[in-house]
């Protein structure tokens, strides 16, 4: 069945289509959390992004969730974040995404959700074992019962609506007259970034819109050296911004007027630095939560407004769980959000606790019109700090002993190690940092190495992966 070469864990769980993840594998997975389901009301939101392979995996889930007596929710083609969202609002027990996100094109994975976000890791454990242990192929005999599926194609409308409750959008409409240029990637944002742009008052270039030949127009993961059509597009034409997304439209990439491809955590500092402002003058109490990889600006915007920083480990379901806790714990006059700064979207749990590359933009719309400043001039007044990152391979080796290793060594050179779950950060309060941390979706160890020098922050990355390829080498 090649199920344990999956990549399963709390992000979801990814695969190459036709080898590790094909029809009867995702029909299992689908009919195992149908399985783990337990709410008295079995409804599952069903989405996907637009990788071909989605169509044939979308017609396997309904068919493991109808054997689990499972209702459905079909939104089709639809963006990690608007899926999120429909299945709050209408209070949906559960969730399956359809969506390989960044990775390249011969990927594809499933996003499995709990009551409010993503699975936790004993969550992923009990269904796990209920894939791996019980036989599931009984389950698809004599079974004579009939799934309840409805389609919503309302789901822009209703996110739209939303924004109205978070946004100014006569405001916006009534003085915005910014050129924006939006590359999808033919991904599920297609379907919702232009027309909520648009809605906003922005005049909407769209390319990689479509798919050309079957074939994505451009790389999935929206880097610079992806975004080539956009930087040109944007500099040639004179846009205000440029926006990119990557398959499922829960991150952002930002092109500035000038050309620049901005460093990931840019979109969410100018965010957090607006918001904070805002925030500051109300006399609201603020606290700002993002993961361990996210730049050192945020505790620097933090210092200026008197906002608290609270850093959780990598991983989307941490933050939204932090966050709702807060909401919990805090009295009703504190503001609680905040984003991984690592991919750009950021994170308001009263309107969307997920990670959202559509928000983003709109609220980068919402800063650029109310400052009338172009981004370039609201970018160079951010604290500046240097970043630099690595990709190391690990397939095949024994993680547990390369982290146990590395940290050995670290702390026998001095250095003061914080270990979260399986990530390993140390460095020397707001002036560097160095991040290992080993991937959640691929078989790689990623190093972030930041620091307000660039020689430094350069070194650091230079010799924490030379120690990591030697103790990857001797395993």
């Amino acid at each position: 069945m090649g199920e344990k070469k999956l990549i399963f864990t709390i992000s979801g769980i990814r695969g190459i289509v036709g080898e590790n993840l094909n029809y009867d594998v995702v029909k299992k997975i689908a009919l195992a959390y149908g399985l783990w389901l337990q709410n008295a009301d079995k409804t599952v939101m069903l989405g996907r992004d637009t990788r071909p392979s989605g169509q044939s995996f979308e017609k396997a889930i309904i068919e493991g969730l109808t054997y689990a007596k499972c209702k459905i929710i079909n939104l089709g083609v639809c963006p990690t974040p608007i899926i999120i969202y429909m299945k709050n609002k209408l209070n949906v027990p559960g969730g399956i995404i359809i969506s390989g996100s960044h990775n390249p094109p011969e990927w594809n994975g499933i996003k499995l959700l709990s009551t409010k976000t993503f699975l936790n890791n004993s969550e992923v454990e009990e269904i796990s074992k209920i894939l791996y242990n019980n036989k599931l192929d009984d389950c698809f005999q004599n079974v004579s019962y009939q799934p309840k599926i409805t389609d919503n194609l309302t789901a822009s409308d209703e996110y739209i609506q939303g924004l109205k409750d978070v946004l100014n959008f006569e405001r916006i409409v009534s003085k915005n007259n910014l050129k924006i240029a939006l590359d999808t990637g033919a991904g599920a944002g297609k379907v919702a970034t232009p027309r909520i742009l648009k809605t906003l008052g922005c005049k909407v270039k769209l390319i990689n819109n479509n798919f050309r030949n079957n074939n994505f127009p451009r790389e999935i993961e929206p880097i610079e050296k992806n975004l080539k059509d956009l930087i040109k597009t944007v500099l040639e034409d004179e846009y205000d911004v440029g926006f990119a997304h990557d398959c499922d439209a829960d991150r952002i990439a930002i092109i500035g007027d000038d050309g620049t491809c901005y460093p990931e955590d840019v979109g969410l500092a100018l965010i957090a630095d607006y918001s904070f402002k805002q925030y500051h003058q109300a006399g609201k109490n603020v606290i700002f939560v993002t993961n361990l990889a996210s730049s050192l600006m945020f505790e620097a915007l933090a210092e200026i407004y008197n906002v608290q920083v609270i850093r959780t480990p990598v991983g989307e379901r941490f933050l939204a769980e932090k966050m709702e806790n807060l909401l919990k714990e805090e009295d009703s006059s504190s503001i609680v959000f905040g984003g991984e700064g690592s991919c750009g979207g950021v994170m308001i749990p009263q309107f969307n606790n997920t990670r959202d590359g559509i928000f983003a933009a709109a609220k980068i719309v919402e800063i650029l019109v109310e400052s009338n400043e172009k981004i370039s001039s609201l970018v160079s007044n951010l604290p500046k700090f240097y970043a630099f990152r690595e990709y190391i391979n690990i397939e095949s080796k024994n993680l547990e002993k390369i982290i146990n290793q590395l940290k050995l060594d670290l702390i026998s050179d001095g250095e003061n190690v914080n270990q979260i779950d399986i990530d390993l950060r140390f460095g020397q309060g707001n002036d560097w940092f160095v991040l290992i941390h080993p991937s959640n979706t691929e078989p790689i160890i990623r190093i972030i190495s930041e620091a307000n020098n660039e020689k430094n922050a350069k070194n650091r990355l230079i010799t924490t992966s030379e120690r990591v390829k030697s103790i990857i080498t001797s395993i």
